[in-house]
């Protein structure tokens, strides 16, 4: 008996082992139907001509003052990052009422003659995405300074939006002092949510990492 159960059991793992190897595997994954594969540009050239468009209404809108428009441009909340002069890094979610708190003192004291102009190189990366990479200069009376932001922009319906902003140095700062003589004094560079995807990350208060 003890002869033939153990015959049944090897007969019964033989069986097993060989039904397992002979089984089709798990279907993995198909990566063409995923990500960037599956997600193709259709018309580059027509995308980057729309951001054309939404860099244009910025600047007009900066010129004029127009903060209602600037504030429009960004899809909230919006993710902003930073580091500080020591290089530690800072990064915060603002919702709209935070982000106008913080932003609309820095364009207020922004001095009449501010100038800026601007190099952007711009990487497509669907239909309705696509990363922003502005070389900027601003001047104001004597001063002159130039910098560097990445921004993510998202289209949101028809519309292109500002959806994240990376700019260096904006760390530990807190809300900026009315200007003394806004005629003279140099305010933040780039506070301009709406005139350039890559407005400056400019946490008040941000969450460290």
């Amino acid at each position: 008996m003890k002869h033939l159960i153990a015959v049944c059991t090897f007969v019964v793992a033989v069986s097993a082992f060989a039904d397992a190897k002979e089984a089709p595997p798990a279907p993995g994954m198909d990566i063409t139907k995923v990500g960037p594969p599956a997600r193709k540009i259709t018309d580059e050239k027509k995308t980057k001509k729309e951001l054309e468009e939404f860099f244009k209404k910025g600047e007009e809108a900066e010129k004029k003052g127009d903060m209602d428009v600037m504030f429009a441009s960004i899809d909230f909340p919006i993710f902003m990052a930073t580091d500080d002069l020591k290089g530690v890094p800072e990064s915060k979610a603002y919702s709209k009422d935070e982000y106008v708190a913080m932003m609309k003192p820095m364009m207020e004291s922004m001095p009449k003659d501010t100038k800026t102009t601007h190099k952007r190189t711009v990487t497509v990366l669907s239909d309705s995405l696509a990363n922003v990479v502005d070389e900027w200069t601003m001047t104001a009376g004597k001063v002159k300074v130039t910098g560097k932001n990445a921004a993510l922009l998202v289209k949101v319906g028809s519309d292109w939006k500002t959806k994240t902003v990376v700019e260096a140095g904006w760390g530990g700062m807190g809300p900026p002092a009315p200007a003394a003589d806004a005629k003279t004094t140099a305010a933040a560079p780039a506070a301009k949510p709406g005139a350039t995807p890559a407005q400056p990350a400019q946490p008040a208060q941000p969450a460290k990492k």
